[in-house]
């Protein structure tokens, strides 16, 4: 192998575990963080004093599989 061939394959090496270690964060965030689903103008339940009048909801899906609003404001 020429020294060209060799910094080819190194260079190589390093994107692909790079590649894997971005998989890996995307899958550990994955699991902390719950996925946003979209948004809603109200919500029903809950009795915490909040600010009045929020913008909206965002509706994220839980890690067992439920759907929750949590409220945001400008």
């Amino acid at each position: 192998m020429t020294m060209e061939s060799n910094n080819s394959f190194s260079i190589l090496s390093v994107l692909q575990q790079g590649v894997q270690a971005l998989s890996g964060i995307r899958t550990a965030l994955g699991t902390i963080f719950p996925q946003t689903t979209g948004t809603a103008t109200s919500a029903t339940g809950g009795s915490a004093t909040l600010p009045a009048n929020p913008v909206g909801f965002i509706v994220v899906t839980l890690p067992n599989g439920t759907s929750a609003k949590i409220a945001y404001y400008d």
